[in-house]
């Protein structure tokens, strides 16, 4: 059985030069003209196939190189959200004064307590940790 369209046009193609078709009759030149219609339809399918092959082709490539960046990209994003801990270096505190949220380093917070100094709000300018909280709560009493 005849499998492509390429090979279906031939056989009808065959078929009419067996058939010694008087090409002058209406009926003969409308055969003609649609079996050359029908060839450059298939010659434009075929160059379809083949341009949507090589579409696929590339992107194929193209997406096996965007997993790549995406993978040095957001290698280290992984690598962060797969920690279920906090950021060592910084975190919050909010004030007990005026609600402002607060960051603080972590070396900062070290220093404070190793000099007895205490870390203020920048906004209200009260303390917001101090190494001798407890004897100012005293204090406030």
């Amino acid at each position: 059985m005849l499998k492509t369209l390429r090979e279906r046009v031939a056989y009808i193609r065959g078929m009419e030069e067996i058939a010694n078709l008087n090409y002058e009759e209406p009926l003969a030149k409308m055969f003609f003209q649609t079996l050359e219609l029908l060839e450059e339809i298939v010659d434009e399918v075929d160059s379809l196939r083949d341009r949507t092959e090589e579409n696929e082709d590339f992107l194929e490539a193209l997406d096996a190189d965007l997993a790549d960046v995406e993978d040095a990209v957001f290698e280290d994003d992984e690598d962060e959200d797969s920690c279920d801990c906090d950021d060592p270096e910084e975190f919050e505190i909010q004030c007990p004064h005026c609600d402002r949220l607060v960051t603080i380093n972590e070396d900062e917070l070290a220093e404070a307590a190793d000099d007895e100094l205490a870390i203020r709000c920048p906004d209200c300018g009260e303390v917001i940790f101090s190494d001798d909280e407890e004897g100012e709560s005293e204090d406030e009493d």
